[in-house]
């Protein structure tokens, strides 16, 4: 086959080759698991890899090889832009609900990237199908290499088409992060450790992908409107689509090796309305059942249930013989905290307990956090620090200097 390795090529083949390596990983691990996260982000690693090897091979000569070779590079659509958008969104719902698929009504965000495959489509089967292979005319553009509708699309709907993906990805990201932001409130109404399902990894492919767009749009408008960059000057924001590639893969594959299957997250579509200010009858009853909650919760935090580490509102809720929603209500109301505070603080105070008894003179700080019914050190030096000011190394240390001053009375 066909193939100069020259410098250009050569690095955008690298990120290629490593793509389409972990594009075959997440489509086996997708596949066996049945897990969709791993087939989208491997989708969006096709698109990613196909994006650059237009760029890859024609640095690689086909451009210039005056055969098929140029025809397949005319005819192929390597800048489907339109699908990252909606892959990413889907991706992210994907990841933080266990029982999220994909559904009929779905189809309509593809529709603009399909739109796109089909004019391709048409055009190989029309120019090259049709009339050079059926028909036998020959192909009168770039030495016979290239049909006049393919020549019309590169010069007046690619253009078109480029400026349409730049928007919707731009539309997608917003809207990812968006629910991005929800999905935080809801692990932290629903889960007591969040460590493992915070997703810093996600954020950062999502970071990625805004410098990536912004990056590409950034040399889209010089090339436009400022320098008219020539086919060497343009290689460089493939290049950035490799860096893209390398980052997205490792932080994806690893990110997702354990996709815990008690996530649920909906997006929530219809704000839910604020309530009306004034105290009403109801407003007295749920009151009352707010206080006889405080009473019920009090009592089982009693029993030391924030000792296990995965503890989540619906366990909570189960051994209460009540639902997650009103368990919720009554901790936002009665407390004026979500779950995850809500139990973290309780874990706190433990801590302080088992610090003001002397027990680290015998355990370590994580070992006595962990006791506690934390389960990563970082959580647990991100709460103590919320609920007492101090980090545990400081309060540990105003525990001993109290200690200190009673003896020398």
């Amino acid at each position: 086959m066909l193939f100069n390795f020259g410098l250009e090529s050569s690095l955008l083949l690298f990120g290629f080759l490593h793509g389409i390596i972990f594009l075959v990983l997440l489509l086996k691990r997708g596949i066996e698991e049945d897990r969709l996260a791993d087939k989208l982000l491997a989708t969006l690693l096709l698109l990613s890899c196909l994006h650059i090897s237009q760029y890859m091979l024609g640095f690689g000569g086909w451009y210039d090889s005056q055969d098929a070779h140029s025809t397949f590079m005319f005819y192929f659509p390597f800048h489907n832009t339109l699908f990252f958008g909606p892959i990413i969104y889907f991706y992210f719902l994907a990841i933080s609900n266990s029982q999220f698929k994909l559904e009929r009504k779905h189809v309509l965000h593809f529709i603009p990237g399909a739109l796109m495959v089909f004019i391709f489509a048409f055009m190989f089967s029309y120019e090259i199908g049709i009339q050079h292979l059926l028909q036998g005319q020959e192909l009168p553009l770039h030495f016979g290499t290239q049909g006049n509708i393919a020549k019309y699309y590169q010069d007046h709907i690619a253009g078109l088409f480029n400026d349409l993906g730049f928007i919707s990805m731009f539309i997608y990201i917003s809207l990812t992060i968006a629910i991005y932001q929800n999905y935080r409130k809801y692990i932290d109404e629903n889960f007591s450790n969040t460590e493992e399902i915070t997703y810093t990894w996600l954020r950062n492919i999502l970071s990625a992908s805004i410098a990536l767009i912004a990056f590409g749009f950034i040399i889209d408008i010089i090339d436009k409107y400022f320098a008219n960059l020539d086919y060497d000057e343009y290689w460089i924001s493939y290049f950035g689509v490799v860096v893209f590639i390398y980052f997205i893969s490792i932080a994806g594959y690893i990110g997702t090796k354990h996709l815990p299957s008690n996530l649920h997250f909906v997006p929530k579509v219809i704000p839910t309305p604020e309530a009306v200010p004034g105290e009403s009858k109801q407003q007295q009853e749920d009151l009352t059942l707010v206080n006889q909650w405080k009473d019920k919760l009090a009592a089982r935090m009693r029993e030391e249930a924030y000792l296990n580490p995965s503890l989540s509102l619906q366990d909570l809720a189960t051994q209460l013989q009540t639902n997650t929603s009103i368990l919720s209500k009554m901790i936002n109301s009665g407390f004026g905290m979500n779950f995850n505070d809500f139990i973290n603080s309780h874990r706190v105070e433990a801590v302080k307990v088992k610090l003001q008894a002397g027990e680290h003179q015998q355990l370590t700080l994580t070992s006595i956090a962990y006791d506690c019914g934390f389960n990563s050190k970082a959580t647990f030096n991100r709460a103590f620090k919320k609920f007492t000011g101090k980090s545990p190394r400081e309060y540990l240390l105003q525990i001993e200097n109290t200690t200190t001053v009673m003896i020398n009375k």
